[in-house]
């Protein structure tokens, strides 16, 4: 087993013992007493949003109130990460907990023709969750793999309406389960379709507890208190651009700022079906991104979006909430990925994951302390670490640059060059990724340069295809 993961599993064992011993904000102690006490978990995923894009992070010109409002009601996450810097690999790492490449899905994203699909032997977010009894469905886009075969029911999920892959590609359609949904498709209603079924599952999960209700003391009684997972992930803001008539010309930023404000809507309809039923207060409410924007949309001042190396490709909105067990209101700054948001449910509804399973850690004690779990995050492009991430500075070694990827720990062989182009930043700085550091910190820079090489030889390992040429290339020694 490799060092980091023996790492993270002493770390895991630290953090889980502190909370046992004393962390009373979340109430973890009383996670072990029962269903009653499980949480439900809806996890909101858009797709290409930009940081700058919610209100809570700044956004003037698109109104979000009801995401805000699981940041009133909980917490906002200023330095949260997706897991690849497009979209198929960042969510192999949401709903595996793992990095993309330790998934086979690291390199570019599933094509219409494609036969790559998630491996359906690696544990995901729904069949985890399976084995503390909860009830899921997921609604919306899934692009870990093409249907029949890489069907969202095969991953644990008991319920499934959605589409297979961008809204982009060819052969875009909605299927209800394993069938295809027949006549037109409409792309202006994707929202309030998605949001719909969201609603209908949640109201479905309310009446079959009224059921259980009433035959409370008979063996009716038994799932009285199972809880429920909706996974709702919308298509949009990916071009092409759809909004249902109520929200066209709405915004201040033109058609895009009209879609985002129609997933506000969205949000706030499902904050307000679990409210009527009961479900509030005990469910977990994340809402995320799959990676930043592409041609429109606000990273907030970072560089760069989707595709690329910098920032703004990574760097995402997470709000979450769980009024039972969290004061709301918090800002937290500690580094963190969407690969925790896994171990974070596990370690909501009870379950115990094995050493090294998964890379993420629980953002549990993250919400408790605002210290991070994470010594070091990896940023990659496709199957290769392009940058370490520690709490204050970023090391960042490749960027593209027309169609070559230039790799600056290379460029000492070029002319006028006598060492290497070194990129560190300092992240807590508000320049960002503005200047390098690099001469003034040699000490950061040494280490985050060994980090960097450290964590290339462990995930080498996963590589699906060569590396990747960049320029300029090392001559052969």
């Amino acid at each position: 087993m490799s060092l980091c993961f023996l790492q993270y599993g002493r770390m895991r064992f630290v953090a889980s013992l502190l909370l046992v011993l004393g962390l009373q904000g979340w109430g973890l102690q009383s996670l072990a007493q029962g269903d009653a006490d499980k949480p439900n978990i809806v996890l909101i995923l858009v797709d290409d949003l930009g940081f700058g894009d919610i209100s809570v992070n700044g956004a003037e010109k698109i109104q979000t109130p009801n995401i805000d409002s699981i940041a009133a009601d909980g917490a906002n996450f200023s330095q949260f990460y997706a897991s690849a810097n497009i979209c198929t690999p960042s969510r192999a790492g949401l709903l595996t907990g793992m990095y993309p490449v330790r998934t086979g899905l690291a390199h570019g994203v599933v094509t219409a023709n494609d036969k790559r699909g998630l491996p359906k032997s690696l544990d995901t977010l729904a069949t985890m969750l399976k084995r503390a009894d909860y009830r899921s469905k997921m609604v919306g886009k899934w692009h870990l793999g093409n249907f029949p075969e890489y069907n969202p029911l095969d991953y644990g999920f008991d319920q499934f309406f959605g589409a297979p892959f961008s809204n982009d590609m060819k052969g875009f359609a909605l299927y209800d389960g394993r069938e295809k949904v027949q006549g037109p498709l409409d792309q202006s209603l994707l929202t309030s379709n998605y949001s719909k079924e969201a609603i209908d599952f949640i109201q479905d999960m309310a009446q079959e507890k009224a059921k259980s209700d009433v035959g409370a003391g008979s063996d009716a009684g038994k799932d009285e208190n199972q809880p429920f997972f909706l996974f709702v992930s919308h298509n949009m803001p990916h071009i092409p651009l759809y909004a249902s008539k109520a929200f066209q010309g709405r915004s201040k930023a033109g058609v895009y700022g009209d879609v985002v404000e129609e997933l506000d809507w969205s949000v706030g309809e499902i904050i307000k079906t679990l409210k009527a039923h009961g479900f509030y207060d005990n469910t977990i409410i994340a809402f995320t991104s799959d990676n930043g924007p592409f041609f429109e949309g606000s990273v907030a001042g970072l560089k760069g979006g989707k595709g690329s190396t910098y920032e703004g490709a990574y760097r995402v909105p997470l709000v979450l909430s769980w009024p039972a067990r969290l004061k709301g209101g918090k800002e937290i700054d500690a580094i963190s990925m969407n690969i925790d948001l896994f171990p974070t449910f596990a370690e909501a509804a009870g379950l115990t994951i094995p050493e090294g399973d998964v890379d993420g850690k629980s953002l549990l004690a993250v919400v408790e302390s605002n210290q991070a779990q994470h010594q070091f995050l990896y940023l990659f492009n496709n199957e290769n670490v392009v940058s370490v991430r520690s709490q204050n500075w970023k090391y960042l070694t490749r960027s593209y640059y027309r169609r070559s990827i230039g790799d600056f720990s290379n460029f000492d062989v070029l002319p006028g060059f006598n060492r290497a182009y070194d990129l560190l930043f300092k992240m807590n700085d508000a320049d960002g990724e503005q200047y390098s550091l690099a001469e003034r910190h040699p000490e950061v820079l040494r280490k985050h340069k060994a980090e960097l090489q450290r964590a290339r030889k462990i995930f080498n390992a996963y590589r699906t295809r060569p590396e990747e040429k960049v320029f300029p290339e090392r001559p052969a020694e």
